[in-house]
């Protein structure tokens, strides 16, 4: 008796000394990160591998780019560059998740996403919520819908476009073509023409260009690939049931996490540095370009995302696939949001606002994706779907959204996508009808691929 006592004693303190292990780690959680606890949001970021980005303080001119600093990335001969296909969940292709070249069916709604780091994450930590809302209700209501993510960090116009011509030609099937984009195209434009490369060009081309020929930056570029290597075996340690349930687990991955974070932005700035420091040549910089003054200059950014999205729509109408172009929110446009003291504190920086970059040319993109909806472009302004929202949405001070913005995304572009699925397609001359598309051979060597949801980590 006195035995089964001891054990009980022993029991209940164990479970108090765990319990009160959790709090405090959620406390912890918090005075780190300056956010309350989200056991979910975290969780879902360890298992979609979603980057914690580091708050390191970077010169201007070489600044660590959240929207690019975690990628292992591989110049590319028609998209600029790629993900390194060795690095782990990367497909062949250079993407993240299942292989691109699927096949349709009657079965099956398949679901590409394109864009840059926000329509990454949001393919990374949303797919589950729009493929759930696609699947209850609506035309797709009872289908399979696999989420293909085709969105890199720091992806711009005309990026999108050469992904998808590219897989057309190579035999791609698509249902749906969701185009999520906007802030790269002004924002990652205007650092290019700062750096004195061609703003149509992939974001920060000339340090792209110069990895393979540059032996200075060569150390930096090692301990940069050896820190994401640790960086992910790490992850998948805590990745583990039950750990990822735990509080306490999470929040030391979290600092664990940010302390390769940190390693790595410093390898970042060092590579961008040495880089930056070497002769740039043609190969660097592209053709040169000139703007007479700010005005005319967003004005040529805004018609080349334009001209990009109508070749986008005219691609996916001639193969029957329905094009639906977003532009993503940002907290940077005046009147979009009430930030909350949250986002004032870490997602909002005041030296970002005052380029005016998104208050001058987000107006710009408003009012051509208005022009864009004449020209045939099923186009959706997402820059007010934040405006009544009174919690928390943005991670970053970039334009990145946490696991609640990222859902109400999906929310929104599922009843969109629904909402376009209801109507008739727009007649494209020469379209083959969707029934011969859906009969379509498999694409060349993917006729025992599996579902793209096979590929996925699952949430619990």
């Amino acid at each position: 008796m006195a035995t089964a006592k001891k054990l009980l004693v022993l029991l209940l303190a164990s479970v108090l000394a765990v319990v009160l292990l959790e709090v405090a780690a959620a406390r912890l959680y918090t005075r780190v990160t300056q956010r309350p606890f989200d056991r979910a949001e975290a969780r879902a970021r360890l298992l979609a591998g979603a980057p914690v980005e580091p708050d390191v303080p970077a010169p201007a001119a070489v600044t660590n780019d959240p929207r690019v600093a975690d990628q292992h990335v591989i110049i590319h001969p028609y998209f600029g560059y790629v993900v390194d296909p060795s690095t782990p969940r990367v497909n062949s292709f250079g993407f993240f998740g299942p292989e691109p070249l699927t096949t349709r069916s009657r079965d099956v709604a398949i679901i590409a996403v394109f864009g840059g780091s926000v329509a990454d994450q949001f393919a990374k930590t949303a797919a589950g919520a729009l493929r759930e809302q696609l699947a209850a209700r609506g035309p797709y209501a009872g289908r399979r819908i696999e989420v293909i993510n085709l969105a890199l960090g720091g992806y711009k116009q005309p990026q999108q476009l050469l992904v998808l011509s590219t897989l057309l030609a190579l035999g791609a099937q698509f249902d749906v073509v969701i185009n999520l984009d906007g802030f790269n195209e002004i924002d990652g434009a205007k650092d290019n023409l700062q750096d004195g490369v061609n703003p149509f060009f992939p974001y920060t081309w000339n340090l792209h260009a110069r990895r393979g020929l540059d032996s200075a930056a060569a150390v930096h570029m090692a301990k940069a690939d050896l820190i994401r290597a640790r960086r992910e075996d790490v992850r998948q340690w805590f990745a583990r049931w039950p750990l990822f349930q735990s509080a306490f687990f999470l929040t030391l991955w979290e600092l664990l996490d940010r302390r390769e974070a940190a390693a790595l932005a410093g390898e970042t700035v060092a590579l961008r540095s040495a880089l930056a420091q070497s002769e740039h040549t043609p190969q660097q910089t592209g053709p040169p370009v000139d703007f007479a003054d700010d005005q005319e200059m967003y004005l040529a950014y805004v018609e080349m995302w334009a001209r990009a999205s109508i070749e986008m729509e005219v691609l996916c109408a001639g193969w029957g696939i329905r094009y639906m172009h977003f532009l993503q929110p940002n907290q940077y446009l005046p009147g979009s949001k009430t930030l909350t003291d949250e986002e004032r504190a870490t997602a909002y920086d005041p030296d970002v606002a005052d380029t005016q970059r998104v208050a001058t040319a987000y107006p710009m993109l408003i009012e051509r994706g208005l022009d864009l909806r004449d020209q045939g472009v099923d186009f959706i302004d997402l820059t007010t779907l934040f405006q009544n929202e009174p919690r928390t949405v943005y991670s970053d001070t970039c334009c990145h959204l946490n696991a609640l913005g990222n859902e109400l995304m999906a929310t929104a572009i599922a009843q969109a996508v629904n909402r376009a699925a209801e109507e008739p397609a727009a007649a494209v001359e020469n379209q083959p009808p969707a029934e011969a598309i859906a009969d379509q051979p498999p694409a060349a060597g993917m006729e025992d691929q599996p579902p793209a949801d096979a590929h996925e980590v699952p949430a619990e």
